[in-house]
């Protein structure tokens, strides 16, 4: 498995990956300094690290995590698209779902640095910004580790996507459509939006107790996140194996 997963690594356009998340990370802290510093949120928050945490995180997991992993999961699949690769890939002797579980799992070591990198980018703005002294370690741990676990159900959808549409450009704009969608979803209550693997990301994120919290209980939502990643997990995997491509 480890060899595979490292040829999918190889195939991936690594300047196009790093510029992206350079691009995200950088676009998300701009974003949560202009809400900190912004007239409607002076009174109703307070001036400091768990804010400017809410305001990066309800953007990130709402609307980048989300895109970010549709278009990682079309480049993983891209290269197969191009010149019959998917007839190539399957003259291999490998078994064909450890070709699926190789790319999952690239996309999700991907999507593991990006968390890393929203962590590192949230320490560095807010010691540079001098925030105080509330910085809450557990709270940006477990929603840096909660985003990415919850978003499996939402990467192994948009993995089986991807294997089934040949155009990058296809991908990207449901992708894009998906989480523009986010906004009405994750009104919802929990219990309803987390159905929607798009949404998961959000609700894991978004600190509990503060204001505009979205109702969320953990015991039922843990247990939706394992079942839709189940399903989404076996729907591609024996999408792939069955070798809908050729």
């Amino acid at each position: 498995m480890g060899s595979l997963i490292k040829a999918e690594r190889m195939k991936l356009q690594y300047p196009v990956i790093v510029s992206l998340f350079l691009t995200g990370a950088l676009g998300t802290v701009m974003l949560g300094v202009n809400s900190l510093n912004s007239e409607n949120f002076v009174g109703f928050y307070v001036h400091g690290w768990k804010t400017f945490y809410l305001h990066m995180s309800s953007f990130h997991g709402l609307f980048l995590y989300p895109l970010y992993t549709g278009v990682l999961a079309s480049l993983l699949c891209r290269y197969e698209h191009m010149n019959g690769g998917w007839k190539q890939l399957y003259c291999l002797p490998v078994r064909r779902s450890r070709l699926y579980f190789a790319k999952l799992g690239t996309l999700m070591l991907l999507l593991g640095w990006i968390q890393l990198l929203f962590a590192g980018t949230y320490l560095l703005a807010g010691g540079l910004l001098q925030l105080g002294n509330d910085l809450d370690f557990a709270e940006l741990l477990i929603g840096t580790a909660g985003g990415w676990l919850a978003i499996l159900p939402f990467a192994a959808l948009q993995l089986w996507v991807s294997t089934r549409l040949r155009s990058f450009v296809s991908s990207l704009i449901l992708s894009a459509s998906i989480v523009i969608a986010n906004i009405v979803l994750t009104g919802l209550h929990a219990s309803i939006g987390a159905w929607f693997p798009s949404t998961t990301a959000y609700y894991a994120m978004y600190p509990r107790g503060t204001a505009l919290s979205p109702r969320l209980e953990v015991i039922p939502f843990i247990l939706i996140v394992a079942v839709t990643s189940g399903l989404y997990i076996w729907a591609g995997r024996r999408s792939l194996t069955r070798g809908a491509q050729l």
